[in-house]
């Protein structure tokens, strides 16, 4: 990477892992990556040390860790162990009970649709703010996963997640099912073999969210473990945890995802976020301020981080990158671009380049 390149990472993402620090997940969403590195030879606790963690943390498996923190483990891992497709292979290596009390909650669950109906509804336990939804559209069912933007998820946990998804229902379910198609946010990999070795269908890049999609019919496949008795009390289990977390989400976070999704309307104004999270819009700027920050601040940043995010993917003209960042001109973007990093939106797409 070079000096350019680093100092342009560092202006982009750097107050968005300080915003995004309040986010905290499971420790068991790290633990099969470290699992992983361990059944490889190396030590997890030196890897964990030298990415700043402690090591003592995941002896509670109770225990949470910041979105941020956790999300970085997996590039470095994916760099310690020379494997591009790390999050497949971690995936292939999760096993009955590695999510603990909502694992056995959905596997003991009467059918796939159920178990995954309760995987979305009590996936809180896992992540403080991921969205997990199942849907149906025709004779299509697609599970899909996303951050509030603009989040942005390593590519190796796209994939472990996606590739997790598909591998535990085949467990849940004795049924070695395929999928009709699986997307991913990243860019397209240069090598797609372990994608297409796993999930033996067509696999999409370049898409809002991490999507698995396959036929509804499996929604009624029955799950080897099924037990409507164990179930309930498994059940009642996750929903004791689930009450001990911390209630909702910072405001500032709040605004962040709202502001994100209005941003290709045009730029968005304190009025009309406000009534959304049930306040004035005098109420917001006071959160806002306690929590040591601005709705014109959020805005900026909100709009820096997916600008930073589309250059460095190059799939969209740098017109479009304005249109969807609410901006009434290209120039309008540019000027704002070159005054949050002092570069250029296309010199900042070259340095990217560069650093990738």
């Amino acid at each position: 990477m070079t000096g350019a390149a680093k100092k342009i990472d560092r202006n982009c993402h750097s107050r968005a892992r300080a915003q995004s620090a309040a986010v905290t997940l499971s420790v068991r969403n790290v633990q099969p990556l470290l699992m992983y590195l361990t059944a490889r030879g190396y030590d997890s606790g030196a890897f964990l040390n030298a990415q700043g963690v402690d090591p003592q943390i995941f002896r509670d498996l109770e225990a949470r860790l910041p979105h941020s923190i956790a999300a970085s483990l997996w590039p470095a891992a994916s760099r310690l162990a020379n494997d591009p497709d790390l999050g497949l292979h971690v995936a292939e290596g999760v096993r009955p009970g590695n999510y603990g009390v909502l694992d056995y909650a959905v596997r003991t669950s009467e059918t796939m649709g159920i178990g995954l109906q309760r995987l979305c509804r009590y996936h809180r336990f896992l992540h403080d703010v991921a969205e997990v939804k199942l849907t149906v559209e025709g004779d299509r069912a697609i599970l899909s996963h996303r951050l509030p933007a603009p989040a942005l998820l390593p590519r190796a946990v796209s994939e472990y997640i996606v590739a997790t998804w598909l591998l535990t229902t085949r467990q849940a379910t004795g049924v070695n099912w395929i999928p009709l198609q699986v997307r991913f946010p990243h860019v397209m990999p240069e090598n797609t073999s372990e994608h297409q070795r796993i999930f033996t269908c067509n696999v999409e890049f370049g898409h809002d969210r991490n999507e698995l999609v396959f036929s509804r019919d499996l929604l009624d496949t029955p799950h080897v473990k099924a037990d409507a008795a164990l179930q309930a009390i498994l059940e009642s289990q996750v929903v004791a945890v689930l009450e001990k977390l911390p209630k909702g989400e910072a405001t500032t976070d709040a605004v962040r995802r709202h502001v994100a999704g209005e941003l290709r309307n045009g730029e968005p104004r304190v009025e009309q976020i406000a009534p959304r999270l049930h306040m004035s819009a005098r109420t917001l700027h006071r959160r806002l301020e306690d929590e040591g920050t601005s709705f014109r601040q959020v805005l900026a940043e909100v709009r820096r981080e997916l600008a930073a995010r589309h250059l460095s993917e190059r799939r969209l003209a740098i017109g479009e990158i304005a249109f969807l960042l609410g901006f009434s001109e290209p120039s309008a973007f540019h000027r704002a671009f070159k005054r949050w990093t002092g570069h250029a939106p296309l010199t900042y797409r070259e340095l990217a380049r560069s650093a990738s």
